[in-house]
């Protein structure tokens, strides 16, 4: 008798996870955790603790603090802190951050 051999090869854990990430809805969700975890990541716990609400959209950040002082002094670094959570997601996503 002639057995079928299975056409499916085992795959690691990872190449099949990161084929159903790659689906669209997906991706997009995934996408926008890794950018807005990124805040945290790259600014620190310091301003992390002063940070109520981190949202992704249309490839602008915004970031709801909540000191007055803080906020005026991230106002005069945006540009510089778009380049750096770029760099950090190894992508250019993030093309403006609006700081609420």
């Amino acid at each position: 008798m002639n057995y079928s051999k299975n056409k499916f090869d085992p795959k690691p854990i990872k190449v099949v996870l990161d084929h159903i990430v790659e689906q669209k809805s997906l991706k997009k969700g995934v996408q926008n955790i890794r950018i807005c975890n990124s805040w945290g990541e790259l600014m620190g716990k310091h301003i992390l603790q002063y940070t109520d609400e981190v949202r992704f959209s249309h490839n602008t950040l915004y970031v709801s603090l909540h000191s007055a002082p803080l906020k005026m002094e991230l106002k005069y670094d945006l540009e510089k802190i778009v380049t750096r959570l770029n760099e950090h997601l190894k992508k250019t996503l993030i093309k403006k951050i609006v700081l609420i």
